[in-house]
C-alpha cells in the first residue's frame, strides 16, 4: 500500500510543478464535474408535480364597458381526437407498395417466362445489416418484405447474414452476395 501511495504523491508533484499542466487539470477536472453534474441532473429528473393553491376566476367585463356580463360560453370538446396524430400521411410519404390487384397482374406476367436466377443476378446487393435490414437495389429491405427484380418476379426476403441475403421463391431458396 505505501509503495502505491508512494506513486500517487509523485504524480500529485509532478502534475502540480509546471504551471501549465496544472492549469490543464484544474480546467478539465471542472469541465468533467460540471458534464457530471449535468447527467446527475438530467438522469434523476423529479417525478413529482406541485399544484398551486385554487385561483379565483372573476368574470370578465363585457367590452361596451357597462359592466354586465353576458351569459356563459359553453364549450364541449370530443372524447377522442379528430385525426391520428401518429399516423402517416399519404400526401408526404405515398405508399409506394403495390396493390394486390397489381401484385397479381405482374406475377401472371412475369411467370411467363421469366427465369428466377435471371432476376435474382440482375438484383444488387448493396449492403447488409443482419439480421434486421439489407439495402437491395437502392432500397432498404427488412425481413420477410416483397423484393421485385427487374424481371418482375417477386421474391420474399428470408434470411440477412453478413455479406449474403437469401430470397425465396415459392419452395426454391436464392442467395443475393455483395459483390
Amino acid at each position: 500500500m505505501s509503495q502505491f501511495m508512494l506513486h500517487l504523491r509523485r504524480f500529485g508533484i509532478r502534475l502540480t510543478a509546471d504551471r501549465k499542466r496544472f492549469a490543464v487539470l484544474c480546467i478539465l477536472s471542472a469541465v468533467a464535474l460540471l458534464f457530471w453534474t449535468r447527467l446527475i441532473v438530467i438522469k434523476r429528473i423529479p417525478r413529482t408535480a406541485l399544484a398551486e393553491p385554487e385561483m379565483q376566476v372573476e368574470p370578465a367585463a363585457d367590452q361596451t364597458g357597462t359592466g354586465e356580463t353576458g351569459p356563459p360560453i359553453t364549450v364541449i370538446l370530443p372524447d377522442r381526437p379528430s385525426r391520428d396524430p401518429f399516423a402517416i400521411d399519404a400526401t408526404f410519404f405515398p405508399n409506394t407498395e403495390a396493390t394486390s390487384s397489381e401484385r397479381a397482374l405482374v406475377t401472371s406476367e412475369s411467370q411467363a417466362g421469366a427465369d428466377p436466377r435471371d432476376a435474382v443476378a440482375a438484383m444488387r446487393l448493396e449492403a447488409s445489416m443482419p439480421p434486421s435490414l439489407a439495402v437491395i437495389d437502392g432500397t432498404t429491405r427488412r425481413r420477410g418484405d416483397t423484393v421485385s427484380g427487374s424481371a418482375g418476379l417477386p421474391f420474399t426476403l428470408v434470411e440477412i447474414r453478413a455479406r449474403t441475403v437469401v430470397l425465396s421463391r415459392g419452395d426454391d431458396r436464392y442467395v443475393l452476395r455483395m459483390e
